[in-house]
């Protein structure tokens, strides 16, 4: 699932807060209104309870409170259920909509009760002899809930519309600092660490942060040209004195009276130095791709004699292994690069291919042309990279498999990847499975680079 920006986020926040407090102030005003409708509820019925009383008292009399009739009920009290009692509790008028005594549940203070399946607000007023059970429906007052919650429904959802794209706005207004300060960050690479986020406006929050990213790309700068300056100067440095302990180990093998023993020590000697050359010459090209310093003499030519001549070096290093070597080339295969780094690349997968394959195995060389895009597959068989390491194998001094007893120094693949990326292109492990590992190369048009010198 695709993450959410951080704009959507804000939206969606605010809405949820909008509604939530929506929720709660409807509801909190429905129970304000409500109690504020019962007590005015209250005080009419209070009202109408006296008006009653008044009515018996002027028509009987003190003395006289034996016989109760609908000709004394108000008229605001004959739609409500009415209970008139004695001195004793007898019964003295039930209004008509009453079937039967209910109203008289033993509490004095107004309360609402349900009676016949609906609510119904109840007051217990006494005159002398006289006790009045009133009751009132509250269909009205819950009606009224309902209107308003009827009401909410609408208005609700135009609310978080509202809220919604005031958010989005609002969003879009205070995000647009943070928007452009990742686009210049994204041109910020190690072929471009003297770029910087340009700084305007007001010293807020912002302007900080952007004081703060300016001051880490400064010093990352610094650190990042360091290494490399050391990088580079210690290849340099190494290459002479390994020249001159290859041109020693020469002589003395050109010597005679060296016995056999003696001549394969001197032999491993200067094998040994053969590799310290070909790390020193690595960690060169590896330092001048770090800083932007790899130079690319990208011309035309035919990319299928290249490969052709990587399949005569795979037979020539297979042969010993009784390797079977297979090629799918198309008939033509033009290309613009540097034709010396793309064949270190295809050295360096043909070498793998080879050394990590098994006794009688088998490499497939394929190639083809999409566009300006051109793909070059290389498999063998062989033990598969194991899937917890596959991350790690691009990079520099990273064994895939750990084997020690395999030459190698680990940056194979790391100066291939960079290489292949110097021409637009990529280098990808494609299948690792059982018995068929499997790398990808893609190359288009070599990206121009200047060349800095960081003395």
């Amino acid at each position: 699932m695709k993450p959410r920006s951080l704009r959507w986020k804000l939206v969606m926040w605010a809405a949820l807060f909008a509604f939530s407090a929506s929720i709660i102030c409807v509801w909190a005003t429905w129970i304000l209104l409500r109690h504020q409708e019962l007590q005015a509820l209250d005080r009419r019925l209070g009202t109408d309870a006296q008006e009653l009383f008044r009515d018996i008292e002027n028509f009987q009399g003190v003395n006289k409170r034996l016989e109760v009739t609908e000709r004394f009920v108000p008229l605001a009290l004959r739609d409500r259920l009415v209970e008139v009692r004695g001195r004793t509790g007898e019964i003295l008028y039930m209004s008509p909509n009453l079937s039967a005594p209910v109203l008289n549940d033993g509490i004095e203070e107004f309360h609402t009760r349900e009676i016949a399946g609906r609510p119904v607000r109840v007051g217990v007023f006494r005159d002398n002899e006289l006790t009045l059970h009133v009751g009132a429906d509250l269909k009205d007052i819950e009606q009224l809930g309902w209107e308003i919650a009827r009401s909410q429904v609408v208005v609700i959802p135009v609310v978080l519309l509202l809220i919604a794209a005031g958010s989005w706005l609002l969003g879009s207004i205070a995000l647009t600092p943070i928007e452009r300060i990742r686009r210049a960050a994204e041109r910020i690479t190690a072929e471009r660490l003297d770029e910087r986020i340009p700084s305007q406006g007001p010293a807020d929050e912002i302007g900080r942060l952007i004081d703060v990213l300016n001051a880490t790309f400064e010093r990352l700068q610094g650190s990042f040209e360091q290494a490399a300056r050391f990088s580079a100067d210690a290849s340099h440095q190494l290459k002479t004195p390994i020249a001159v302990l290859r041109a020693g180990i020469d002589e003395v093998l050109d010597q005679d009276g060296m016995s056999p023993e003696q001549r394969d020590r001197v032999t491993d000697l200067l094998q040994q130095t053969r590799r310290l050359t070909s790390v020193a010459e690595n960690l060169l090209l590896l330092s001048r791709a770090d800083t932007g310093r790899l130079a690319l003499r990208a011309r035309s030519f035919e990319l299928r004699k290249l490969l052709e001549g990587s399949v005569e070096d795979a037979h020539i290093l297979g042969e010993k292994r009784n390797l079977s070597i297979e090629a799918k080339l198309p008939e033509t295969l033009p290309i613009t690069g540097d034709r010396d780094m793309i064949s270190l690349i295809l050295q360096n997968l043909v070498e793998n291919a080879v050394k990590y394959n098994r006794p009688g195995g088998r490499i497939l060389l394929s190639a083809a042309k999409s566009g300006e895009e051109v793909s070059i597959c290389v498999g063998n068989s062989g033990p598969g990279i194991p899937a917890d390491r596959a991350p790690h194998i691009f990079k520099r001094f990273y064994r895939a498999r750990g084997d020690e007893q395999v030459p190698g120094h680990g940056l194979g693949l790391s100066i291939a990847r960079e290489l292949a990326r110097a021409h637009s292109g990529d280098l990808t492990l494609t299948k690792s499975q059982d018995d068929w590992t499997e790398f990808c190369l893609r190359l288009g048009k070599p990206i121009p680079t200047p060349t800095l010198n960081l003395n």
